[in-house]
């Protein structure tokens, strides 16, 4: 069987995002109906970000939670994060993407659109609030052992 053709695929900013063909098809399978208005680009082996939830008064509550990124648009993303997690439709994140500085911030807020649990994930799409001015490049990255956010300097601030 032949491997996967890697591509570089550029949004109309020319901000490239590595994708396979594989990763495409997949993306279309798991996410079923298409009803964003912003194309999005599947990523594949991209840096964890962190995630931490806040209140009525934007205020972070609970632990920060590292999640992976499945695709990525100038609005938002679609997160995987193990385990079965309760993000309500609405509920404000805030998300630490310090491990790709492509994105420009150290932190978008953003919105839970929607939230889905299936054989121990969950998966949620995001929108930021500030949408970005083009499709951020991501960092990739191949992880051999688990980390905790919440073990990091920046877990303080």
């Amino acid at each position: 069987m032949d491997e996967p053709q890697n591509s570089q695929l550029s949004s109309a900013d020319d901000s490239p995002v590595l994708l396979t063909d594989i990763g495409t098809a997949q993306a279309k399978e798991w996410l079923g109906e298409e009803h964003r208005r912003l194309h999005r680009f599947p990523v594949q082996a991209s840096r964890p970000i962190a995630l931490r939830q806040l209140d009525a008064e934007h205020a972070m509550v609970g632990r920060w939670l590292l999640v992976d990124i499945l695709d990525i648009s100038k609005s938002g993303m679609c997160l995987i994060v193990s385990g079965t997690r309760d993000f309500p439709k609405g509920q404000h994140l805030l998300l630490d993407v310090r491990a790709h500085p492509g994105i420009g911030k150290l932190r978008l807020e953003a919105e839970v659109c929607w939230c889905s649990h299936t054989f121990g994930f969950t998966t949620c799409g995001v929108r930021f609030l500030e949408p970005q001015p083009t499709v951020p490049r991501l960092e990739m990255e191949h992880r051999t052992e688990h980390r905790d956010p919440n073990d990091e300097p920046w877990a303080q601030e």
